[in-house]
């Protein structure tokens, strides 16, 4: 199967067109993921989906986890609900307002998520963008000496559930921890990918304390670099598939009185990251 597709930045991602995403067969499906390993950002566009169809289309990519947490605004345990719409006070999604640091999702567990499907139904008249860099191309454009630098570095990673900014997380004894490689290579390609985020990351073990700052405040402002960036304007219908191991992500603000709905799926991984 040969799908049409159209650049969406000349740092990563492609909106794929005539897809059908209330039937992927084996065919179509092999043809997204080699697509998505291309690009690492897929967008199919005026795509509205079920939540059956939803799961059924991130089940092309690998195994589906449940939501950490259920929401009355989802009918099945696999659907994340994002959104900043309440019931009185209470939030009856995940994430609901602000700003978000840029971020691997579950980089804080032994084995983080592979990928990660969002579906826009309500959205804000602005802001609420999701953004997203190629952690390929930074590796690449980094320098030589500092590739050796990096080379057996490994970084301690922590996360506090809600937490959106670092400067506002509290941890606990409770809170998930994992040490990951600072550069990881993806299996399937062989290229090899920064893997730090300036929400989650808090030390490279090797190093000390002071390095260890200067070096990850110089990766985190590289990994945000322009250049390796594309900004995801959201409309309604949109389904949008990234790699999240080589991705990282983060969102724009918007306005907390307008409402914004979006149903993830969450597609996991079965080997830790790995040099």
């Amino acid at each position: 199967m040969t799908y049409q597709t159209v650049p969406l930045s000349t740092a990563l991602g492609a909106e794929v067109k005539g897809v059908d995403l209330t039937h992927i067969d084996p065919s179509q499906a092999q043809s997204l993921n080699e697509l998505w390993l291309e690009h690492h950002v897929l967008v199919i566009r005026d795509s509205p989906v079920t939540e059956d169809e939803l799961v059924e289309f991130a089940r092309s990519f690998g195994p589906i986890e449940s939501a950490r947490r259920m929401s009355p605004l989802a009918s099945r345990p696999e659907i994340m609900v994002i959104s900043n719409i309440r019931e009185g006070d209470a939030a009856l999604g995940a994430l609901p307002d602000g700003e978000l640091y840029w971020h691997f999702d579950r980089v804080h567990q032994k084995v983080p998520n592979k990928a990660g499907v969002l579906h826009s139904i309500e959205l804000p008249l602005k802001g609420g963008e999701t953004r997203f860099s190629n952690m390929c191309e930074a590796y690449d454009a980094l320098s030589e000496e500092t590739k050796r630098k990096l080379d057996g570095l490994t970084a301690l990673n922590t996360y506090q559930y809600g937490q959106t900014k670092s400067t506002d997380k509290q941890l606990t004894e409770d809170s998930p921890s994992a040490v990951h490689p600072v550069v990881r290579t993806l299996p399937e390609t062989g290229k090899k990918a920064l893997y730090v985020c300036r929400l989650m990351t808090d030390r490279i073990l090797e190093l000390p304390e002071a390095e260890s700052d200067e070096l990850l405040n110089e990766l985190f402002d590289h990994c945000e670099r322009p250049e390796f960036t594309y900004e995801h304007s959201w409309k309604v219908g949109d389904t949008l598939i990234w790699d999240n191991r080589c991705v990282l992500h983060a969102r724009n603000d918007f306005n907390e009185n307008e409402r914004r709905l979006l149903k993830r799926v969450t597609v996991g991984d079965t080997v830790a990251p790995a040099v």
